[in-house]
């Protein structure tokens, strides 16, 4: 190590240090232990305190408060600044006066002690000006419905200038959505001497001539046509100019994926006379036109997996987008199933899985929220211990997106599938045991539900919410009209809720909860295929994105399955339990067989119930969090009752890393109980 490189290191601990001394960073001013309000009734003390400039000492985040009270090593000290007391005190009478009252009178006080010293305002509030009369002086007579309805004041209601701005702004947006783009809201108030406690509040409204929509002009568009980027505009030309439309019309251009930049500008004339109509000018900056992507993973589930996807962002024009995807999985899974990739299963279901597909997406399909999407795939997919599914199929939706962030979409999903799975899963989950109706379920049956869902998004963010909620719910019906070999309705939603707590701290909460009715399955004919659920339309639990603490899929109805190596005394048992007629008409008895030579498999169940509870804390780098979970959940299946006592509760701990490349997580989940029953 140079002597330059070491003298560098010495001067930033040094400078660490005398950062952290209370003595450099805050020149001997003393902690402010407690801000306290007196008297304060008109106005929350939550308002008051983000008002003024001298904030107490507290906890950096609502979790850390024993920590907090046992050794204050996590709180945010503050201190006083004493030339801004008096300026509180002026702060505080200049909110008071815009809410109406304008009595209002602040004291203030300090009391020292040996830690720091506390501070406390006293606020003598006095009698309120109130609103005497309310008037509205409406010019020309504009066509705008319930233009005066809802509005924030009224007759008795205190005198603030607030509420009277916002009356006003809520007027003038009111106006201008409904085409009169250059209206003019005037506001006055008078209070008499005589009568200083009372106002009367007047508001003249002239909303200027109504406007229209002139030439609309498309600029710096390379690739994609005019004629898309028009289909995309929920205005046209000789239509009411609406701002909310404008609006409306730039986030739909940004709903193509080769749009990088795009702006909707109102071209007003510089002169005195209003104009009646406005040119829009549309300018639009492209990104690439085709994509590629490819990615690569690991998971104990699905082992090593790859997936890849070319995507062409304005196929023949139009914004359409052409994407050719596949995935694989369950790469070295057979070497690995026993370590790494436990639960990717042994045997065919540690053979390769994979999906090969194609999306074509049609934008502006109708109206410039509906979009239209086709797909075409083939895959090979395996849940452990459950069954293996190999389809062809296609896909068609329709999606709106009716409100920002609202969408809903209408789907028929017809495919294509065979099943694979032992004799003993149709049999306890489906009652099918004869071997005939066994080889015919297996066979290449159609499963074709048509559905619709609805996604709310009002959160925050994408890759990592803080706060705000977001709700989807699913429904799906199959039957013989939709063109499905299984008939059954399904139902799915989830809940979700995320709430800031104080210092980066964040409390998610996720519900969620399905059910499914069985229908026939037609294939079989006669009473033998009733009441049958499709396998993947069953519910599972348990894994990364259910109960932690559970094994992938294996929450829930299960079943018992034990190898007839095993009944016959072969593969290293001491002697046989059976003989080889009783194993072959049914009748063996292996109950004298070890319990940790059974297997047991997951069947799925009719009804699902779950949810979670996390709280994630950041570290002191903040690329990392740390979070605590619990986990709760439980399937069940026809013949069983529901019961809240039967939730298994899955507590455990976390880390999130937010990599260049996205987030990463690590969950260690444990089990808190038996997941019974077993079939």
């Amino acid at each position: 190590m140079t002597r330059r490189a070491l003298l560098r290191i010495l001067g930033v601990l040094w400078l660490a240090a005398l950062g952290s001394s209370p003595l450099a960073s805050q020149t001997n001013r003393p902690e402010l232990l407690e801000v306290r309000f007196r008297g304060n009734e008109a106005v929350p003390t939550a308002t008051l305190t983000t008002i003024i400039q001298n904030r107490a000492t507290t906890c950096r985040s609502a979790v850390f408060v024993p920590i907090c009270w046992a050794s204050g090593a996590l709180k945010d000290r503050r201190y006083l600044f004493p030339r801004q007391v008096r300026l509180d005190s002026l702060r505080i009478l200049a909110y008071y006066r815009t809410v109406g009252y304008r009595e209002a009178q602040v004291d203030t006080a300090m009391a020292a002690e040996a830690e720091g010293v506390r501070l406390e305002f006293t606020i003598r509030e006095g009698r309120p000006v109130l609103i005497d009369d309310v008037g509205y002086t409406v010019y020309d007579e504009p066509q705008v419905e319930g233009l005066l309805d809802d509005l924030p004041i009224a007759r008795g209601r205190p005198f603030s200038t607030r509420r009277l701005e916002e009356v006003r702004d809520t007027l003038t947006a009111r106006l201008r959505d409904a085409g009169y783009a250059h209206a003019e809201v005037l506001r006055s108030s008078f209070i008499p001497r005589d009568d200083p406690y009372s106002a009367d509040v007047a508001f003249d409204i002239d909303p200027g001539p109504r406007v229209r929509i002139g030439e609309i002009t498309i600029e710096r568009n390379v690739e994609l046509g005019d004629d898309a980027i028009r289909r995309a505009l929920p205005f046209r030309t000789g239509q009411l100019f609406r701002p909310r439309l404008v609006e409306e019309g730039q986030r739909n251009l940004y709903g193509f994926e080769i749009v990088r930049n795009a702006a909707i500008e109102p071209l007003l004339s510089s002169g005195e006379a209003l104009d009646t109509i406005i040119p829009i000018r549309v300018q639009v900056v492209e990104g690439d036109k085709h994509r590629v992507r490819a990615g690569a993973g690991w998971s104990t589930a699905a082992c090593v997996n790859a997936e890849a996807r070319w995507t062409s962002r304005n196929f023949r024009g139009g914004a359409r987008r052409l994407s050719v995807f596949g995935g694989v999985s369950n790469i070295l899974a057979p070497q690995l199933n026993s370590t790494a990739c436990e639960q990717s299963g042994d045997g065919e279901f540690a053979e390769l899985n994979g999906r090969l597909g194609v999306d074509f997406v049609q934008p502006t399909f109708l109206s410039p929220r509906t979009s239209l999407t086709t797909s075409a795939f083939i895959e090979r997919e395996s849940l452990p211990e459950v069954f293996i599914r190999e389809a062809i199929g296609v896909s068609f939706a329709l999606t709106r997106a009716v409100s920002r962030r609202t969408t809903a979409s209408l789907f028929w999903q017809p495919q294509l599938a065979r099943l694979s799975a032992a004799e003993i899963f149709f049999c306890t989950s489906f009652l099918i045991c004869n071997e005939a109706d066994i080889g015919v379920f297996r066979g290449a049956n159609w499963l074709a539900p048509i559905g619709t869902s609805l996604v709310i998004d009002r959160s925050n963010s994408v890759l990592n919410r803080t706060r705000g909620w977001t709700f989807a719910l699913d429904l799906e019906h199959a039957s013989r009209w939709t063109g499905s070999d299984f008939a059954y309705n399904r139902a799915i939603g989830e809940l979700s809720s995320y709430f800031e707590l104080g210092g980066g701290a964040v409390l998610a909460l996720r519900g969620r909860g399905g059910v499914v009715a069985a229908g026939d399955f037609e294939a079989l004919g006669g009473g033998v295929g009733e009441g049958i659920i499709h396998p993947q339309k069953r519910f599972y639990a348990g894994g990364a994105g259910s109960v932690r603490g559970y094994g992938e899929n294996q929450l829930g109805p299960r079943v018992l399955k034990v190898d007839v190596e095993r009944l016959l005394g072969w593969r290293g048992e001491v002697g046989p339990v059976c003989g080889a007629v009783e194993v072959a008409n049914g009748s063996c008895n292996a109950e004298g067989l070890s319990q940790d030579r059974f297997e047991e498999r997951p069947t799925g169940g009719s009804r699902l119930l779950g949810g979670n509870v996390e709280l994630r804390i950041p570290l002191p780098s903040r690329t990392f969090q740390l979070a605590l979970f619990a986990d709760v959940g439980q399937v069940w299946d026809r013949g069983q009752s529901v019961a809240l006592r039967d939730l298994e509760v899955s507590p455990g701990v976390g880390i999130r890393y937010f990599s260049p490349v996205g987030p990463i997580r690590i969950d260690l989940g444990f089990r808190t109980g038996e997941a019974d029953p077993i079939s």
